[in-house]
């Protein structure tokens, strides 16, 4: 099954949408909000784009608004961003700057959504990802809930690309012609979830090389088990 398939499978059998809601989709420029956003356009889902623009990256987060700007200007869909005062925020509020980041994007998702009639908020979150918010939950202790990495639903929030991993998602990229930017700061270990990704994942690959794969599998039967006991 190709990604494509598998997004409208992933969609349906967690019963994300239905074919008529209205979507706004959260889009940074990188290659997962892309493809994810290219995945709706397919598909024929009406949704809306919204970019959040940290300033943190000077004129690299400038380039990514006028990207983003410039992909729902051609693909004629309705655009939403907004500049963030985000260092500021972080220092008045006592968080970190990722922190900061996310009190700041999400607050002002559901605004948007709410304003403008859209149905539910959607993430290019992967299953990398997810397996990469469980170690990091793990290494600083947690609970059954956050053992199973990122949910597929909260509330409006939801994530149709948790299915994929980064090769597929980056295959369908290329097999699609697609362009992205790339951020810098991902190349960076400044923050704890780059030095998972860098070093302790790729060490777990060495050990077993279909560790995402198991693991993902592992954090759906724990989030399954903690919805059990929750209901």
């Amino acid at each position: 099954m190709d990604l494509y398939q598998s997004f409208h499978a992933f969609i349906q059998t967690n019963r994300l949408l239905n074919p008529d809601e209205r979507v706004l989709l959260a889009v940074s420029g990188g290659i997962d909000s892309l493809v994810m956003a290219h995945l709706f356009r397919e598909s024929g889902r009406p949704f809306g784009i919204a970019h959040c623009n940290f300033q943190l990256r000077g004129a690299e987060s400038d380039g990514d608004e006028a990207f983003v700007r410039d992909l729902a200007a051609a693909w004629q869909v309705a655009f939403f961003s907004q500049k963030f005062e985000t260092k500021k925020f972080a220092a008045s509020a006592g968080q970190s700057t990722q922190m900061a980041a996310r009190t700041l994007r999400y607050e002002w998702f559901e605004q948007i959504r709410a304003e403008n009639g859209y149905d539910a908020i959607a993430t290019g979150h992967n299953r990398d990802d997810s397996v990469e918010t469980a170690l990091f939950h793990f290494i600083r202790g947690t609970g059954l809930s956050g053992l199973g990495g990122i949910p597929v639903r909260n509330g409006r929030l939801i994530r149709p690309l948790l299915f994929a991993g980064r090769e597929g998602i980056s295959a369908y990229a290329q097999a699609n012609g697609l362009h992205w930017r790339e951020d810098s700061s991902n190349a960076s270990d400044d923050y704890t979830r780059n030095t998972i990704r860098h070093h302790l994942v790729p060490r777990m690959q060495e050990i077993n090389p279909a560790f995402l794969s198991a693991a993902e599998q592992t954090l759906r039967h724990l989030r399954a088990s903690d919805a059990n006991l929750r209901y």
